[in-house]
């Protein structure tokens, strides 16, 4: 078989590429160089055609932001929630 499903960590096969990844199952999708690109352009157009009337209505950060205010709202007073973010301000 020509797909070769990768989990995280592993090295990828030589002369094979990423297709696409299973967010899911945590794999990436490998085919042959050339194959890979055909083959992730075409699901992607089959996902684009299938879900062409559904528009995605949730903006990450504000569902975030949401969930912060909704813990600070569930926690005592003498708990303090604070954002974790990966950078220095």
């Amino acid at each position: 078989m020509l797909i070769k499903k990768i989990d995280q960590g592993e090295i990828l096969p030589r002369f094979y590429g990423v297709a696409w990844i299973d967010w899911y199952r945590d794999q990436a999708m490998c085919l042959p160089l050339g194959l890979n690109l055909l083959a992730g352009c075409a699901r992607n157009l089959f996902y684009s055609i299938k879900n062409a009337g559904r528009l995605v209505r949730a903006n990450p950060r504000d569902a975030y932001e949401q969930g912060l205010r909704d813990g600070r709202a569930e926690a005592t007073r003498s708990t303090r929630i604070e954002p974790s973010r990966p950078w220095q301000r």
